[in-house]
């Protein structure tokens, strides 16, 4: 099988663009709910959750960590899951993760 090419267009429609916005108030809690709940949704369990929060490769939820701090993202961690009617394995303080 032979891989298609054409030739570069400057004005490609499918180039990636990034945009800025402006933050809102909310936005940052608006998007760690967000992420909680898609890694949820994938199956993934509180202390990986935790996990990838604290590692700084991930920018965007290290940066929820950073600046809100653990506790926070644990509390939200269990507030989604109470929310699908889901008990949290960890407990507030615990060192658990």
């Amino acid at each position: 099988m032979r891989a298609i090419s054409k030739p570069f267009a400057p004005d490609d429609p499918l180039t990636l663009v990034g945009v800025a916005l402006p933050d809102s108030d909310g936005a940052l809690e608006e998007m760690a709910r967000t992420f909680v709940q898609e890694y949820l949704l994938q199956g993934w369990d509180e202390r990986r959750l935790l996990a990838l929060f604290r590692n700084p490769f991930y920018r965007a939820p290290h940066l929820v960590y950073r600046v809100c701090g653990e506790e926070y993202v644990r509390r939200l961690i269990a507030e989604v899951l109470a929310g699908w009617g889901q008990q949290p394995a960890l407990q507030e303080g615990s060192d658990d993760a």
